[in-house]
């Protein structure tokens, strides 16, 4: 990204989560003896963290100087959020709140590397493996806790959910839903909520998955949970509604194809069940 295309700001160092557990004393010393441009330093937000994604040795010797502000830009490279959530998760664990906390953390170049770089090498191998090893899934009973996660993901996915009366209808019927959250650590990067209609139907009301974490089975398993827990109270069907093919949207189309992997099956199509500009697609799926 060039220079001038990065929309910088000043944050409070405090107000940063590092990603990182350990500082490489060479790299410190590196960055101190040469006077390394600082510089705008990368940052991310995913739901309500913000973190370094990079710079945490140029972040730390600004903190040395008794500096209290950095000048940051918002990551916007197709980087692994996944990975780097599991990171944050680790610093929070150890109680890394801010680069200032990594004051007694710093170790020379070799035990860095078998410290940090190797367990970021086994962690990596670890989510190709399995991925759902480190993301847990989890029902939600706080009505308030529903409300306030269904909004913060939807406002996020503006792109699927742009129509305000309808974002507001989620956000206030699934505080009554059967509610299950994905999470990394204490990051809250999906949902999805179960509408009872009857003893044998039920429907996936609204699902949403963070836009950095999507492509990573987290849907296809939300949706499984869905499934279970419809199966366990004896329903015979799942439905969900979704946006018409006669529609030109091809985000959408990504998501009946995706429903249709999942075992549903284009029902009918609802034509002015939204509106005029939003045909429906009611799908069905047939449960065990």
């Amino acid at each position: 990204m060039e220079e001038n295309e990065k929309e910088k700001r000043w944050i409070k160092l405090s107000k940063i989560l590092p990603s990182e557990l350990y500082l490489s004393s060479q790299r410190l010393k590196y960055v101190e003896e040469n006077k390394v441009d600082i510089g705008p330093l990368p940052v991310k937000y995913i739901g309500d963290k913000l973190f370094f994604t990079d710079g945490h040795h140029r972040a730390f010797t600004l903190w040395k100087r008794g500096e209290h502000e950095v000048e940051v830009y918002e990551d916007k490279e197709d980087m692994d959020w996944l990975e780097y959530l599991i990171c944050v998760d680790w610093c929070e664990k150890e109680g890394l709140e801010s680069i200032a906390d990594l004051k007694d953390r710093i170790v020379e170049e070799g035990k860095f590397k078998e410290l940090w770089i190797e367990r970021c090498q086994k962690m990596h191998d670890r989510v190709d493996e399995d991925v759902f090893r480190f993301v847990q899934f989890q029902e939600e009973d706080d009505p308030d806790v529903k409300s306030d996660i269904c909004k913060k993901i939807l406002d996020e996915l503006t792109e699927y959910f742009g129509i305000e009366k309808a974002v507001g209808d989620h956000i206030r019927k699934v505080r009554d839903m059967y509610f299950v959250s994905a999470r990394i650590g204490t990051t809250v990067v999906g949902f999805i909520a179960l509408k009872d209609h009857n003893e044998f139907t039920g429907e996936i009301y609204v699902v949403g998955v963070r836009e950095e974490l999507q492509g990573r089975g987290i849907g296809k398993r939300l949706v499984e949970e869905i499934e279970d827990e419809a199966e366990d109270q004896g329903k015979k069907y799942l439905t969900v509604k979704t946006l018409a093919p006669s529609h030109p949207d091809q985000g959408y189309r990504k998501t009946r194809a995706f429903y249709r992997s999942r075992g549903f099956i284009p029902l009918e199509e609802l034509p002015t069940l939204w509106d005029e500009g939003n045909p429906c697609l009611f799908m069905v799926k047939a449960l065990r």
